[in-house]
């Protein structure tokens, strides 16, 4: 779907339910190449057959939930200009394994990674976190031994601040 700006477009959903899909960088309408810089509200929700979805570099934002319940959702990469994860989209993905949330990352919403009993690993690359940018249970019912790699300089405010989202106690935190 493209956007009111006419140069950038949402992806909305796969054409075919795929195990492995990649969010292009660019798509071509009507001889205009166009960048692809969201991923739409509840694209992929309760897809059971995905299960690696790699992130185009122009995606901003991954919407509401837009992979809510992708149950065999083991792996996401990419992503590198990725500022906004909206409420619920990786909500009971209950293999999803790990994430890496990119330096670009400015927000992350409601119950994002709710019911994710998997996760084990979660990389956050981003400083600019805080109790505004990360909604309620964002980490809620998360794997217990979790492994989390922060900045250096946010490793107490981080593990103060995801410990109040849900995010286990038991988790490890590492720099």
């Amino acid at each position: 779907k493209v956007l009111a700006d006419g140069l950038t477009v949402t992806f909305v959903r796969p054409a075919a339910k795929r195990a492995t899909v990649r969010i292009p960088e660019t798509v071509k309408v009507s001889g205009i190449t166009c960048k692809v810089t969201e991923i739409s509200a509840n694209a992929f929700k309760n897809n059971a057959v995905l299960k690696t979805v790699i992130v185009g570099k122009n995606v901003k934002t991954i919407g509401v939930n837009a992979f809510y319940g992708c149950k065999n959702l083991t792996k996401v990469s990419g992503g590198a200009a990725l500022v906004t994860i909206c409420d619920r989209a990786f909500s009971n993905c209950a293999v999803l394994s790990g994430i890496v949330l990119p330096s670009t990352v400015k927000g992350i919403g409601k119950q994002a990674f709710y019911n994710c009993k998997n996760l084990r690993t979660v990389i956050i690359k981003t400083g600019v976190l805080s109790n505004k940018t990360i909604g309620e249970k964002a980490f809620a019912g998360t794997y217990k031994k979790l492994t989390v790699k922060v900045p250096a300089k946010q490793l107490k405010a981080y593990k103060k601040l995801l410990k109040a989202r849900g995010m286990s106690s038991k988790a490890v935190y590492r720099k």
